[in-house]
């Protein structure tokens, strides 16, 4: 019986795992995805509007204050605290024709290519205004530039307001080409007289819409033509 069971023991390892295996690679090649990245858009900040939104709220800060004592000195504040956006004072003096700073102003912003009177202003640009003197006379497109102020608010009418400094205090006023022969439309302040009249003057020709020029922007990348009025 032993050698009957020895025999079984021989079969048993023969058919074992002790013979050797075939082995089997398989070569798995990695699956290359398209992996798709959205990139959202990063916000882009106006700074245009954040200087023009400061210069207004600048300006009004002084609303009803003797602030700067006349127009060309209440706007070289304004400029002053808003770190120059009008114009150097350091190159103003290269820009005088005459006595007044207001159009040594108005001289550096036109030589820098920024003045304009054709298209609707915007908020915290400059608004020059000709022969407001109480003696000289209007004669048009002549850039005989007399007083100067702030736009604050354009309203869908036309009307412009603006900060400046006259008589000695800085008050908001209008303007309003559309209706240049009219102080008042419909109860509403359109233009406000920058000149006092006599009885011999036709009022018209003592509005805001009367003596205006032209308006500056406060930043360097308008270039816009200057019409001859």
């Amino acid at each position: 019986m032993y050698p009957l069971f020895s025999l079984f023991f021989v079969a048993l390892f023969l058919l074992s795992g002790c013979s050797q295996k075939e082995v089997v690679v398989i070569d798995v090649q990695p699956v290359e995805q398209e992996v798709k990245v959205e990139i959202l858009p990063t916000e882009k900040i106006d700074e245009e509007a954040i200087l023009r939104t400061a210069l207004v709220a600048s300006a009004l800060q002084h609303l009803e204050r003797k602030s700067g004592k006349d127009c060309s000195g209440f706007v070289e504040l304004v400029n002053f605290q808003n770190n120059e956006p009008y114009y150097k004072a350091s190159h103003l003096s290269q820009h005088y024709d005459n006595a007044r700073r207001s159009k040594a102003i108005f001289n550096i912003m036109m030589a820098q290519k920024r003045v304009f009177d054709k298209d609707a202003p915007k908020i915290g640009d400059l608004v020059f205004f000709e022969d407001t003197l109480q003696k000289s006379k209007r004669k048009v497109g002549s850039y005989n530039i007399t007083h100067i102020g702030i736009v604050t608010q354009l309203d869908e009418d036309g009307t412009i307001h603006f900060i400046h400094n006259i008589q000695g205090k800085n008050r908001v006023d209008q303007l309003n080409m559309r209706f240049s022969q009219h102080p008042i439309i419909s109860g509403k302040n359109v233009n406000s007289y920058l000149k006092r009249c006599d009885s011999s003057t036709p009022k018209h020709k003592c509005l805001s819409a009367y003596y205006f020029s032209a308006f500056a922007t406060p930043l360097f990348n308008q270039l816009i033509t200057l019409s001859q009025n």
